[in-house]
């Protein structure tokens, strides 16, 4: 019975390889990985802008004393003042 090693080294290498391609620090998991962290990032991104338009918005409406908003102004005195009640709703969009 002849045995020849090519085969087995040859079975041997592939499974090295293929090990590493799927589990090693720059394989599929390691992709997946990345890409779901680069998702959180985004949505992140998008709350982030959402809510610096919000204070672009705020600060808009009380920076100019033709265009000021009211309810806004009254909101920011109350809370600077620390005159918020328990019983007053407020309603965030």
């Amino acid at each position: 019975m002849k045995f020849s090693l090519f085969p087995v080294l040859c079975i041997l290498v592939t499974a090295y390889f293929s090990y590493h391609g799927i589990w090693g620090n720059r394989g599929l998991s390691r992709l997946i990985e990345i890409r779901h962290q680069i998702e959180e990032a985004e949505q992140l991104a998008l709350s982030t802008t959402d809510a610096k338009e919000k204070l672009k918005y705020k600060t808009e409406a009380l920076k100019n004393p033709k265009t000021i908003d009211l309810d806004i102004l009254e909101e920011e005195a109350l809370r600077v003042l620390g005159q918020t009640n328990t019983n007053n709703l407020v309603i965030f969009d």
